[in-house]
């Protein structure tokens, strides 16, 4: 049979099952045709769907007998047309004939005219924002239509929007209804609970003659505020080779506003060659974060967002690695390292020591590191201590190769050494003292110089001469031996640089008086001990 025939004939028994509605039997579902924005062309048809069942649309001018099929059998429970394919700006019927094995069944007729019957797509990237009682809902207006690209959807002539919503925490209550007319797809909700949570559900219909709700979006929660920052805990794993492991901790805000998935937003400037390049951010959907670091300081900052908003910004800084000594380096050979300029790959951050800032100097490296230094010396100050670190970036890895300290030009130390104090015997002191600090010594400490005086049996005794001993830069405490007891002795330590020595801090103190009567038994008991052992001896000697 040919393809003409075919058609005929389907389209003579849809005729026949409308006249002869007695004999057929009647599906108890109605097509639905609609636009989804007032400017589309195309409609969609849908109905009912049915098991193992294929379906066929027909439609014809009200009033007429003549029916046309708007599409071929499909298993789809939905059909598009095109707006040049029916008659969309008069009154159409509508039926759909369901073909279920060897049997059929026609649908009631729907009478439209098309062009005035728009059905929105539900609401779609449902965002929040809560601030206390207040909730501000927006969404986008996709035209989900399944036979067009997602398009913008828009309210040219307004629209009107449906919110149901009830607390989350009674299941059971009944939904508070909302309805009004909007301009744009957004709508405020006010006097919420602050702490609690709620559901709520949003749909909208057009301004048409003949509007269609949309399908109510899913249940959606909402969460409260998040009301504070994370704080962030970290710690450092040095691997000794100019590289940090950092690893950040921080808690997860309480319920509930926790109630939901809490994102939060990391941004860390970690690389010094460039600190004016904007921080890098990062997406952390868990509550730790870890990345390899230089021993610069590094500097972050976090804050914390679910569905409804986001909490305040929490800046924080990881101190860089505490010099322990005034210069190392890792250089894989003795010689001094050199360094070839490369796009920004290796640079030489400084700064004076105290500052705590995060800012730093940056000169990039071309060259040795000395011949670096040198230039830079020219804007220092003197007797001010300053750090270097250099920096490499390497294989997508940043480290730091070397570090020290240095001055343009040294002099003595400024300060003494704090709380100078000792512990006696009758014939020894142990001195101790804290190291003069590091941006008053001026200079590199070379050694501390200890001094004393035997001044007699009491204060107006005569001094006698002063004999003094260096010890290392490091030192803390100094044993004086030798002292003769019950002895009054002035005590002074001081810092030295290359360029002599600073200020004294001084003590006195008297040696204990030797115990006599103890010394005299100490004696005894030896003596007799000797003659004990001598006589001993004698009478073996005589018995052999």
């Amino acid at each position: 049979m040919e393809a003409k025939d075919q058609w005929f004939l389907k389209t003579f028994l849809a005729i026949a099952m409308v006249i002869a509605p007695g004999k057929t039997n009647t599906c108890n579902s109605s097509p639905q045709c609609y636009k989804t924005t007032e400017e589309a062309s195309t409609y969609i048809c849908e109905w009912k769907s049915m098991k193992n069942a294929t379906y066929e649309l027909f439609y014809r001018r009200s009033n007429s007998t003549r029916s046309l099929p708007c599409s071929e059998r499909t298993q789809n429970n939905y059909c598009c047309v095109n707006e040049e394919e029916m008659y969309s700006k008069v009154y159409v019927d509508i039926w759909v004939v369901v073909n279920i094995g060897n049997q059929s069944c026609i649908s009631p007729i729907s009478t439209v005219r098309l062009e005035e019957s728009v059905k929105y797509n539900a609401p779609k990237n449902v965002s929040m924002s809560r601030s206390s009682s207040t909730l501000n809902i927006s969404w986008n207006n996709d035209n989900g239509n399944p036979c067009d690209e997602d398009g913008e959807q828009t309210y040219k002539n307004g629209a009107e929007i449906e919110v149901k919503y009830r607390r989350r925490e009674v299941p059971s209550e009944t939904w508070n209804t909302i309805k009004e007319v909007v301009e744009k797809a957004m709508f405020t909700l006010k006097d919420l609970q602050p702490q609690s949570v709620y559901q709520l559900q949003v749909r909208h219909k057009s301004n048409q003659k003949i509007p269609l709700w949309s399908n109510w979006t899913p249940i959606l929660n909402v969460s409260t505020e998040i009301q504070n920052p994370p704080e962030v805990i970290y710690t450092l794993n040095d691997f000794n080779n100019g590289t940090r492991l950092l690893k950040l901790t921080w808690g997860t805000p309480p319920y509930p506003d926790s109630m939901e998935q809490v994102n939060y937003n990391l941004s860390l400037n970690i690389w010094p060659c460039q600190p004016k390049r904007n921080a890098i951010f990062h997406f952390v959907n868990a509550t730790e974060f870890s990345v390899l670091v230089t021993y610069s300081a590094v500097s972050g900052s976090i804050f914390a967002f679910n569905k409804v908003g986001k909490s305040s910004r929490k800046d924080f800084v990881v101190q860089a690695k505490h010099l322990t000594s005034p210069n190392k380096s890792w250089c894989d050979t003795p010689i001094q390292c050199t360094y070839v300029h490369s796009l920004n790959k290796c640079c030489l951050a400084w700064n004076k020591l105290t500052v705590t800032k995060t800012d730093r100097h940056i000169q990039r490296l071309n060259g040795t590191v000395n011949a670096t230094l040198e230039i830079i010396r020219k804007a220092m100050d003197d007797y001010v201590p300053y750090y270097y670190l250099v920096h490499c970036n390497t294989e997508e890895r940043p480290h730091t190769t070397e570090m020290g300290l240095m001055y343009k030009k040294e002099g003595a130390p400024r300060s003494k050494p704090k709380d100078f104090t000792s512990k006696k015997t009758h014939n020894s002191a142990m001195l101790h003292w804290k190291p003069i600090p590091l941006p008053e010594q001026q200079g590199f400490l070379t050694h501390y110089t200890v001094c004393y005086t035997k001044n007699g049996q009491n204060k107006e005794a005569k001094s006698t001469d002063t004999e003094c001993h260096n010890t290392s830069a490091s030192a803390k405490d100094y044993l004086l031996q030798n002292l003769t007891p019950g002895t009054l002795y002035e005590v002074s330590v001081a810092g030295a640089t290359a360029a002599g020595l600073g200020p004294n801090s001084i003590t006195s103190f008297m040696t204990n008086a030797q115990d006599l009567y103890k010394g005299w038994i100490k004696y005894c008991f030896i003596f007799l001990f000797t003659i004990i052992i001598i006589t001993a001896f004698v009478f073996i000697i005589k018995r052999t």
